[in-house]
């Protein structure tokens, strides 16, 4: 999955481990055998450190209680991943971008039921037919922007903004009827984006940074850009090599939050508290889902119900993936929402939710 069929940040965050299995702040006092069955997850994950690898990070009701990373952040100088290391998180993105909606739906800036037509200067027809609802739960029918620059030529590799996918979700009809089913769309999310800067008056990014990263205190930022300090370089395989991969795309609202495991691990308390949004946007995260039948399987993930940017599982946990340009990323929450797990790769590694799935194990018993 890219950053398509899935589902900021500056360096600073102390870094606790540099090799797998140095535990982070905290991780002693929990206790038992952790650190070490956590420590094998991680070899196991990247079993060679010489190359490309992960970092790791489990958050306990707010704290960082074990981090850890494992290979190379950038092949060409050598330099390691650590917790400090910043990832793109691509499509665990979208949550911040559901919940910025939520938000601005609790001070009745917008309404769910609104259609995506009054955002729109010039809305085609079908847009009077699509709510936020269907945007947030990818049950718009909107084929994926990714797709449809694709079909006009432009490549990955090639320069596209947020305006440009804009411009080419509107010229294009929806492959089916809204509300009818289940279909994952970063169209979605990037047109979310929009609404918010319509509603606010101001930049996407800003209103993200004022409303969650700065009142919770997370060394994050929502930026496209390649450069920022302290993040990894993203690699394919190819040939038996490592290949580095970029691209001068510059879509936001689907994707771009940069940060690390162990701030990602940190947001995820708000899940809990709902220190921002309160109980309204906590009880908004979850209500409506829809049903994902077995459109993800295969992906890791069999079953499940579609919420603000997160997928709610059977047990109630919360989980989402993200991949872009070779950063692959998995997300969890545990089912009482007081562990949260986090995998964030700079290549290709099948194995990430795995991880992240035995990980949350050792440390939510």
């Amino acid at each position: 999955m890219r950053r398509t069929a899935t589902w900021c940040a500056a360096a600073g965050v102390a870094a606790a481990a540099v090799l797998a299995g140095v535990a982070g702040p905290g991780a002693h006092a929990a206790g038992g055998d952790r650190e070490e069955r956590s420590a094998e997850v991680m070899r196991e994950l990247v079993p060679s450190a010489g190359g490309p690898g992960c970092a790791a990070a489990v958050g306990r009701r707010g704290d960082v209680v074990w981090e850890a990373g494992r290979g190379k952040a950038d092949l060409a100088t050598g330099r390691a991943i650590t917790p400090a290391t910043v990832f793109d998180i691509a499509s665990n993105s979208k949550q911040f971008t559901a919940d910025a909606v939520l938000l601005l739906a609790g001070r009745n800036a917008l309404s769910l039921d609104d259609p995506l037509s009054r955002f729109l200067d010039d809305p085609p027809d079908w847009a009077r037919n699509v709510t936020l609802a269907d945007l947030m739960h990818h049950t718009s029918g909107i084929t994926d922007y990714q797709d449809l620059l694709e079909e006009k030529g432009v490549e990955v590799t090639d320069p596209a903004g947020q305006q440009d996918a804009i411009t080419a979700v509107l010229a294009a009809r929806p492959e089916d009827p809204p509300g009818r089913k289940f279909s994952y769309s970063n169209s979605n999310y990037v047109l979310l984006a929009h609404v918010v800067e319509r509603v606010t008056g101001q930049p996407f990014a800003a209103f993200v940074r004022r409303e969650f990263f700065t009142p919770l205190g997370l060394r994050m930022a929502l930026s496209p850009a390649t450069d920022v300090p302290g993040k990894a370089k993203s690699y394919d395989a190819r040939d038996g090599s490592f290949v580095p991969n970029s691209s001068p795309w510059k879509q936001y609202g689907d994707g771009a939050v940069q940060t690390t495991a162990g701030e990602l691990v940190r947001w995820a308390d708000n899940y809990r508290t709902g220190r921002v949004g309160g109980p309204e946007l906590l009880a908004g995260v979850t209500a409506g889902a829809v049903s994902v039948g077995d459109v993800l399987r295969g992906r890791g993930i069999a079953e499940g119900r579609y919420g603000a940017g997160v997928l709610v599982l059977p047990d109630g946990g919360l989980v989402h993936r993200g991949d872009w340009e070779g950063f692959h990323s998995t997300f969890k929450v545990s089912p009482d929402r007081g562990t949260a797990v986090a995998v964030v790769c700079n290549a290709d590694s099948p194995d990430n939710f795995r991880a992240a799935n035995r990980l949350l194990d050792i440390w939510s018993k």
